[in-house]
């Protein structure tokens, strides 16, 4: 009986264990991920007709993705707006995916690069340029088709790998908001059909806004009637507090950009002294080693010049031993290295060999 309750309980266990090593952090993961969730809205500009999505990280990194009915673009930016676009010497595209399968149109792209289908990399080019990477501008377009843009409109995540870096990033945004978007971006406005003659019309009173400066493009004006001096009050307060409020968020910003730009400033400075240090005790190995390597072959030089010495001195002392001899007229076998300066009259011998 205990074996059979001891099993379903084990079972239980080393599949609780697993759902929890799955969702666990792994600290080796080689990928890093940025998901944007369907809390950030498109922003949509009915005049240039483009409708983009941004988010940023903590690095100070911002993800655009725009869409202008033609094509799609993910551009990286060092600010909100995108006015300041990221510049990396090596940008490259690894994967796009429309709900977790690789997008056919990206698949072509790979294909139709020159050289290598493994990624698209900045500098080679693709067929007829449908998809183009520039890593000076930060940027990645892909001209679309009507397969693709039916897909954008009835997916729900879209993945673009990128590795601006040595780790590649995933970005995953949210696009179940894709088709509405699509619609707003594409509905023309409802012209006004003018009352008949015929019928009376109330008109209604005038009406006046109460707007921001025009730097404050995303707080909306306010409209009161133009004869109510109350509601006109109300609504520039209002629209004060709004303007204070992002004034507030522009000043706190730009206190953060100031300290990050001191912090940067603060590590250039250190890794200049560092470098100059590093080349200091460089320079002064370089100079004992030399002075080691001078050493060593002034060393090496007395010593040939000793052992040339020293065999020049047994030269003449064997030469004094073999002259006796030879001035006989005869000849030792240790005075044969030394035959070439014996008289005419000496030979070699053969069994000295």
């Amino acid at each position: 009986m205990f074996n059979r309750f001891y099993l379903p309980f084990l079972l239980l266990f080393m599949m609780s264990t697993s759902v929890l090593a799955v969702n666990s952090n792994n600290p080796f993961a080689r990928n890093k991920s940025i998901n944007i969730g369907k809390d950030i809205s498109w922003e949509i500009n009915k005049d240039s007709m483009v409708a983009t999505k941004s988010a940023g990280d903590d690095k100070g990194n911002y993800y655009h993705l725009r869409f202008d009915n033609r094509q799609l673009e993910l551009f990286i930016s060092s600010d909100p707006d995108g006015d300041q676009p990221k510049n990396f010497t090596q940008l490259e595209i690894k994967d796009v995916k429309i709900d977790g399968k690789q997008s056919p149109l990206f698949k072509w792209c790979l294909n139709n690069q020159q050289r290598h289908s493994r990624f698209l990399q900045q500098g080679l080019s693709v067929k007829k340029n449908i998809c183009e990477v520039d890593s000076s501008s930060g940027s990645f377009v892909m001209h679309l088709n009507s397969d693709t843009l039916a897909a954008l409109k009835n997916g729900n995540r879209l993945s673009i790998m990128i590795k601006p870096y040595r780790t590649p990033l995933d970005l995953t945004y949210d696009i179940s908001d894709f088709k509405d978007m699509f619609l707003v971006l594409n509905t023309k406005p409802v012209p006004v059909v003018a009352a008949p003659a015929d019928k009376a019309v109330e008109m209604p009173g005038k009406k006046c806004w109460a707007g921001p400066p025009a730097k404050y493009k995303n707080i909306k004006s306010v409209e009161y009637d133009c004869d109510d001096t109350a509601a006109r009050n109300d609504a520039e307060k209002w629209v004060i507090k709004l303007v204070n409020q992002e004034r507030a968020k522009d000043q706190k910003l730009a206190t953060e950009k100031a300290a990050v730009a001191a912090e940067k400033n603060r590590e250039r400075e250190r890794l200049r002294k560092a470098a100059e240090e590093k080349k200091k005790k460089q320079a002064a190995l370089k100079l004992k080693q030399d002075e080691v390597l001078q050493a060593e072959a002034a060393a090496i030089a007395a010593s040939v010049a000793k052992q040339a010495q020293i065999g020049d001195e047994i030269t003449q002392k064997m030469l004094k031993v073999c002259n006796k001899y030879w001035s006989k007229g005869e000849h030792r076998c240790y005075c044969q290295k030394y035959i070439d300066h014996a008289p005419a009259e000496i030979k070699a011998k053969s069994t000295c060999e």
